[in-house]
């Protein structure tokens, strides 16, 4: 995640990729709908990586919420 001033900002960025403008969300967006999921918030237990997958289940409901179910936010495995 990349945190910019402003959508200009974002696109003046010498990164920025045309066709990504799905991605520009304000953070309180973010701050509000998911780094309250448990994925977020027990980042510090020592089992974490282990229970990973179980914490991420409320993740693509978020997405959701967020008003972003498209192609842009799924998530798929590496490889």
């Amino acid at each position: 995640m990349n945190l910019f001033r402003s959508e200009e900002h974002v696109r003046q960025w010498p990164r920025f990729a045309p066709g990504s403008e799905e991605g520009i969300r304000p953070v309180a967006d973010f701050v509000t709908i998911l780094f309250v999921l448990p994925r977020y918030r027990e980042r510090l237990a020592p089992d974490y990586l282990l229970r990973l997958g179980e914490l991420s289940r409320h993740l693509p409901d978020a997405l959701e919420r967020l008003g972003r179910s498209t192609p842009f936010w799924r998530f798929s495995p590496p490889g």
